[in-house]
């Protein structure tokens, strides 16, 4: 493996992380002390905690556990806190078992009880959680929810849900007995989860400071075993390129890295982890804007932008273009039934004029992508674009200050973003009236599809795989045909480690999961 010579400049970045970050002597299994720049890239998202988090879950998972969480390449589902779960006839009624002898990292016991108190505050209105457009649920879609005895559970919903289990992922359980007294109109605003927080997952907290690094120490009572290093860090960083200068300099120990920079570490003895994102980047289009309600304008986005080229050059060859929202061919129609909608300026302009499309407007182009590899996407679309009269402005924002404001539906027009689509927990909900907070309650993209809405209502109930598969692939050909929203591609992603890892592993999974990693496996060679 390579070895990197420490130098005097890296000697004096070392001593300056020693200071950053507490190193007092643990209790632990003496792995050593891991540095990872967790919340950078698209599947990272500083700063959110449970139920407000549509990506940095591969962090929120160290200290709290889900009932469920993906296995480790996503391709099933793999108990947590729920050990097995089952449902009635019709998927009305689905009844969790829970994992016995679980312990709070305050030495509380874990029960049913937890998990009733953590679902009743998610779909609080007065906490106003994210919890409920990312689950599938909402308080008018639950009936009930009830503890059967200290480790079962039971969810009674107003509807059939065949596929409640994949939406489970998202399911934190927080601990009642410390939070019992918490208002929930207060829930996103307590220093709680930063200060004083208490889980159930393999590490505990130690020391957060905002925007520098948060520490934490193993759980000695963790479910699945002790982790073997003595500490987890989080570093915080501005950007991709101020992570990967970190760990060049051997300050961290692994970070994400777009598919550009993958290229150069590939051989240059870093531990390289990839794997498909199961994420779709698209531009999404607010129907409430005039300007993009007739289809032709929505078309003409298409037909003038060559994604097979930016894939190709820009994305070097890491990305592959999609039809519709689903990033998997399984999930496709025959191509026969699809428009490809090969890069045909010609037809983008016929189709604008036809609109009456007023080529003087400009929009500007919002996004939570921060990396280079994105910029330089958005900037080869705008180029396109801005052949055939389409004039757009790329502005990058934090994942917070994006958050704030786009599911409500306002202050935007256009937005170059990701959904992690997969088979168990397609976003139906971005499609429906009442589906994401937005202020005036229709869909998100601001306008609803009497025939799309058909679709996804006998999706929702389906419980026959192949029929459910099927209408998944009519929900691609309806999008494709209609051009709701910019498709783009999907991408493999990529993450960096040093070459003094042990037992680390790492998946690109949408939002970061949350997946199973192992982390009580992982250790530093010293």
């Amino acid at each position: 493996m390579w070895k990197r010579r420490l130098t005097l400049a890296i000697l004096l970045s070392l001593l300056l992380i020693l200071t950053l970050v507490p190193v007092q002597a643990q209790e632990a299994g003496g792995g050593g002390t891991l540095i990872g720049a967790f919340d950078v890239g698209p599947g990272g998202a500083p700063k959110v905690i449970p139920f407000m988090d549509t990506a940095g879950r591969t962090w929120l998972s160290k200290i709290w556990s889900p009932l469920i969480s993906w296995n480790e390449d996503m391709s099933a589902l793999t108990p947590q806190l729920a050990t097995e779960w089952s449902a009635n006839e019709d998927s009305t009624v689905w009844t969790f078992k829970l994992r016995e002898g679980v312990l709070w990292h305050d030495g509380e016991p874990f029960t049913a009880d937890d998990v009733v108190f953590s679902l009743n505050l998610a779909l609080n209105p007065d906490a106003a959680t994210a919890f409920p457009g990312f689950s599938s649920l909402s308080r008018e879609k639950v009936a009930a929810i009830t503890a059967v005895d200290d480790y079962t559970v039971q969810i009674e919903l107003t509807e059939p849900n065949p596929r409640l289990p994949f939406f489970m992922i998202f399911a934190w359980v927080l601990p009642e007995h410390a939070l019992r007294d918490l208002n929930p109109a207060e829930y996103q605003t307590t220093d709680w989860f930063f200060t004083t927080p208490i889980g159930t997952g393999p590490f505990m907290h130690e020391e957060y400071v905002a925007d520098q690094y948060w520490s934490l120490v193993p759980n000695p009572n963790y479910w699945n075993g002790a982790p073997k290093l003595d500490h987890l860090i989080n570093r915080y960083f501005a950007d991709e390129t101020s992570a990967l200068v970190a760990l060049q300099s051997g300050e961290i120990n692994f970070t994400y890295v777009s598919g550009d920079v993958f290229q150069q570490l590939q051989d240059s003895g870093y531990q390289i982890y990839d794997g498909p994102s199961g994420v779709t980047n698209y531009v999404i289009m607010n129907l409430r804007n005039p300007a993009f309600q007739d289809v032709r304008v929505r078309q003409a986005f298409l037909y003038a932008i060559d994604r097979q080229a930016i894939t190709e050059t820009v994305l070097k060859g890491t990305a592959t273009v999609v039809p519709c929202i689903s990033p998997f061919p399984n999930m496709w129609p025959d191509a026969s039934e699809l428009n490809d909608y090969a890069y045909n300026p010609e037809m983008a302009v016929q189709l604008l004029t036809e609109a009456g499309y007023d080529t003087a407007a400009a929009w500007e182009l919002v996004t939570y992508y921060s990396s280079q590899f994105h910029q330089d996407a958005m900037a080869a679309q705008q180029a396109f674009l801005a052949q055939v009269g389409i004039n757009v402005v790329p502005l990058a924002q934090d994942v917070p200050t994006y958050n704030s404001y786009f599911y409500t539906g306002e202050g935007w027009d256009l937005s170059y973003r990701g959904v992690g689509v997969n088979y168990g927990n397609f976003p139906f909900n971005f499609y429906e009236p009442g589906g994401q907070p937005t202020t005036d309650g229709e869909p998100l993209q601001g306008q609803s599809f009497p025939e799309l809405l058909d679709l996804i209502a006998a999706a929702r109930v389906e419980s026959d795989p192949d029929a459910y598969l099927g209408l998944l692939q009519d929900i691609c050909k309806f999008q494709n045909e209609n051009a709701l929203e910019g498709y783009m591609w999907t991408a493999i992603r990529y993450g960096a480690g040093s070459d003094n890892l042990q037992d680390f592993y790492w998946f690109p999974a949408a939002g970061g999961g949350p997946y199973e990693d192992h982390a009580e496996l992982w250790s530093v060679n010293q």
